[in-house]
Order: C-alpha cells, then sequence, then structure tokens
C-alpha cells in the first residue's frame, strides 16, 4: 500500500514539474521543498510500518533517510534512538543522540529527550542534570522543566531545587507542581534529602 502511494505520489509530482519552459528559481525552490516534504512523509509512513510490523532495523533505516532530509528535526534521531535503546544496542542509540546535539545545539527538546533517558532508563541522574539545565537554557518550559528540578532533588541538591521550583513558580503562578515541590521542600529538614519525582 504505501508503495504504490509513494508511486503515485512521485508520479503527480513529476507530472507537475513537466513543463516546456525551464523553472524559475522560485519555482524550482518551491518544488524542491515538496518534494523533501513528499519524502518525509513517505519516510514517515515505512518508519511507522515497520515498527509495528517488528522490523525495526528498516524502521531505523527509513528515520535514517528522514535525518538525512532533515537533520534539524530531532524527532527522527529520538525515535531511533528509542528502537536501539529498546533492543541493547545503546552505543548505537547514544550515536543518534550525539549527531542530533552535533546538529542542533540550541533545540530544548533534543537535550530534554537525553535527560529523560538517563533520569527514567538508566537512574543516573548526574548524568541527566546537565542534559535537562541546557534544555531549560534553551527554552524548555512546564511540564518539561520540571523535570530538572526532580533532578536537583534526586541528588539531594535541596536548596537548588528549592530555588529553581521558585524561580518556576514566579514564572509561571499557575504551576501545581512548583508550588507542590516547594511546599514539600520547606517542610523537608535540612539534609533530609530528596521527594521522589512527581509530574
Amino acid at each position: 500500500m504505501i508503495r504504490m502511494l509513494l508511486a503515485l505520489a512521485l508520479a503527480g509530482g513529476l507530472a507537475g514539474l513537466a513543463r516546456a519552459a525551464p523553472l524559475t528559481v522560485e519555482e524550482a525552490r518551491a518544488a524542491s521543498d515538496r518534494a523533501v516534504r513528499l519524502l518525509l512523509t513517505v519516510n514517515q509512513a515505512f518508519s511507522d510500518e515497520y515498527f509495528h510490523s517488528g522490523e525495526w532495523e528498516k524502521a531505523v533505516a527509513a528515520l535514517d533517510r528522514m535525518i538525512a532530509l532533515r537533520p534539524d528535526d530531532v524527532e527522527p534521531y529520538t525515535n531511533a534512538a528509542w528502537l536501539l535503546w529498546s533492543t541493547n544496542q545503546v552505543d548505537r542509540a547514544m550515536e543518534y543522540y550525539s549527531r542530533m546535539l552535533e546538529n542542533n545545539p540550541t533545540d530544548p527538546a533534543g537535550y530534554f529527550t537525553v535527560g529523560s533517558y538517563y533520569y527514567f532508563t538508566r537512574r543516573d541522574y548526574t548524568a541527566a542534570l546537565p542534559y535537562l539545565e541546557k534544555s531549560i537554557r534553551f527554552g524548555a518550559k512546564p511540564p518539561e522543566s520540571h523535570l530538572y528540578g526532580h533532578c536537583l532533588e534526586k541528588l539531594s541538591k535541596t536548596a537548588e531545587a528549592l530555588a529553581f521550583w521558585q524561580s518556576l513558580l514566579t514564572e509561571h503562578p499557575d504551576d501545581e507542581v512548583a508550588a507542590r515541590q516547594i511546599e514539600k521542600l520547606t517542610r523537608q529538614a535540612p539534609g533530609e534529602g530528596e521527594t521522589p519525582a512527581d509530574g
């Protein structure tokens, strides 16, 4: 079905380009953009199909093609990395994370994804912290930014966590998670440690 869709879409796209006069620069640019969008859509469909059929290496290959077309989109990297570390191919997964951050050095979603991996999957809060901090530096907002505060608490950095939650509540007065964490931390005796991640 997908291959038939691809053939029809390509045929339609090529037919649209058939003309006697050469394309102007603007027309060529628009045609190129349409072709890229088409290829992204098709490879996303391939990736989904291969994922659901259990052909994960083929799904990763489709995601690779998407990365080649749009290296500034973090989602294909994160999806490929997830497929790989889910099948115990951690080294390959980390290569995707590294490439993602290299090609998108100011995208908060990329740093949040890597930080989340270390926080939830590896339970390595020390490794997670700098990625979560960078996600906030580059613009992460609640609820994603909450994880940084929870990570500080996991590392028993109570004063830093309290300051973070207070700052977050000042910026987002309706943030119930920040308000709840402030209440917990102000009740907590000095040196008692962290509270569980919650929200």
